[in-house]
């Protein structure tokens, strides 16, 4: 598996950079009606390179992060679903250190897509019920909170309470919502100081 991934010519590279191609050359709706199993297949290739989690190291996590990254900021939503998979079944077979899994929460809530919003938050869930994530950065919290008018996050996230355990989830959220709260109270107060 680390031999697949290791040279920057891999079958994976290969697979990503036809996707990339085909996108150009017929475009993406074409692409995902006529030939959805390119994405199945990355997906595959992705999900075997961590068969053997004592085989995962830092330096495969590094070449494994672009390709998600790219499914998950893609167009396509058989590319995404297919890089929300990949997450998924990571966090359930790795112990990720906490710099990885805010890197995959960032990108999670940060490139969320209305037509994916669900699978989306539902594999957020699954990193927080499978790892241990203490905190998420303001910014990416900013980013959650602003999506609610054209996603509905917090409605999502409802119906997910009513299907799964949110609580790791709700805990690390109140705690920086009132730490954000705090720090805008903190503002304003130097603000009126300073006037």
């Amino acid at each position: 598996a680390k031999a697949t991934l290791s040279s920057k010519h891999s079958i994976i590279t290969c697979i990503t950079d036809h996707i990339k191609k085909g996108v150009e050359i017929v475009g993406s709706d074409y692409l995902e009606i006529k030939h959805p199993m390119l994405f199945n297949f990355h997906a595959k290739l992705l999900l075997s390179m961590f068969n053997d989690p004592e085989k995962v190291d830092e330096m495969m996590l590094a070449k494994l992060m672009p390709f998600i990254e790219h499914g998950i900021k893609s167009q396509m939503k058989s590319f995404r679903y297919s890089a929300l998979v990949v997450v998924s079944q990571l966090v359930l077979t790795v112990k990720l250190k906490e710099e990885v899994l805010n890197s995959i929460c960032k990108l999670l809530i940060t490139k969320i897509k209305p037509d994916t919003a669900t699978a989306s938050l539902s594999t957020l869930m699954v990193v927080f019920q499978q790892q241990i994530v203490d905190s998420l950065s303001k910014n990416t919290l900013k980013k959650l909170l602003r999506h609610d008018s054209e996603i509905q996050v917090w409605k999502i996230l409802r119906d997910l309470s009513e299907r799964t355990d949110t609580t790791k989830f709700y805990n690390v959220l109140w705690k920086e919502l009132v730490a954000l709260s705090r720090d805008a109270e903190s503002e304003e107060q130097s603000l009126a100081i300073d006037v």
